[in-house]
């Protein structure tokens, strides 16, 4: 009986824990959440190509896509990360550039 009731305690504290962690990982997400929706966006702010991602939905492959059709960009090297100012995006996506 006794050795039952351990059992049942250990799988208790286990479920405990798992809870726990699962909880502390939903925490940290709104705490991100959070501080992104209270982050100012500036229109110099500097973006690369997840961050646009996941502001704007837009895959890589379209945003190489715009910049052959004339979004400004800037790169370090012919092989560098692509980086693009949230101004000259928006700017971008609303005079209908991308359309043409």
């Amino acid at each position: 009986m006794e050795q039952l009731n351990q059992k049942l305690i250990k799988r208790k504290l286990l479920e405990l824990a798992k809870t726990k962690r699962l909880l502390e990982v939903e925490k940290a997400k709104d705490r991100d959440d959070i501080v992104k929706a209270l982050t100012p966006k500036l229109p110099t702010d500097i973006l690369n190509l997840k961050t646009i991602k996941s502001d704007y939905g837009y895959s890589s492959r379209t945003i190489y896509r715009y910049r052959a059709k004339g979004l400004k960009f800037a790169k370090n090297s012919s092989k560098g990360f692509v980086y693009v100012t949230r101004g000259d995006l928006e700017n971008f996506i609303k005079q209908n550039l991308y359309d043409r």
